[in-house]
């Protein structure tokens, strides 16, 4: 179970990163540098797409990165009508409406939890990079007390992170990844939507 955890860690740790920001110089040159095994490049089709992206521009990096920062605006932020709209309240709200109460009962489960947002009001609860941080945050908290012998405790947190899962993560995440695949011919966004969708299907299925 912990090696599984310690795997889900660095899946988490890489797409929190993707969907928060425009990707950055030292994000990409990573991503380049990820070895996969053939049986890695046979589960994770998505980070291979991702990496190859990376390699097959990497003589023109800086010219890249700036149309990956136009191509990640026009997808996720706007300035109008974004067609993957980053929002978890947006598909799961009938009036497809942002700051619903989807919001708030994920704020709820955040302070369940006893995490505290630094960026609180700054950016909707129901941010995708913000879910992903919270489940890095749930995973990396059940490790810590599995490793210290914290059991108990450590079945509270699984349990908050499989009913966040199960009851909110999984039912709006592959909407949103198949928008993005739907929406951009550009290779490492396929990527990131693809690795993205076969996360919330694992999660789907282990729980």
């Amino acid at each position: 179970m912990k090696e599984d955890l310690k795997a889900e860690l660095l899946v988490l740790n890489l797409l929190r990163q993707v969907f928060l920001k425009e990707p950055d110089k030292k994000l990409l040159e990573g991503i380049g540098r990820i070895a996969l095994n053939s049986e890695e490049k046979a589960e994770r089709g998505g980070l291979k797409g991702m990496r190859d992206a990376v390699q097959q521009n990497e003589r023109r990096l800086d010219e890249w990165t700036d149309h990956l920062s136009l191509e990640f605006a026009r997808l996720f932020i706007g300035p109008a009508h974004p067609p993957a709209i980053p929002f978890a309240s947006f598909y799961l709200s009938e009036s497809h409406s942002l700051m619903t109460e989807e919001t708030m009962a994920v704020r709820k489960q955040y302070l369940d939890a006893g995490l505290a947002l630094k960026n609180l009001y700054q950016m909707p609860d129901d941010h995708i990079a913000i879910e992903l941080d919270f489940l890095y945050y749930l995973t990396e908290r059940v490790l810590e007390l599995l490793e210290n012998g914290g059991n108990t405790e450590a079945e509270k947190y699984l349990k908050l992170r499989h009913d966040f899962l199960m009851d909110h993560f999984v039912l709006w995440a592959p909407t949103f990844a198949n928008r993005i695949l739907e929406s951009t011919n550009e290779d490492y966004f396929k990527g990131a939507a693809s690795f993205l969708l076969e996360m919330a299907k694992y999660y789907a299925q282990e729980n």
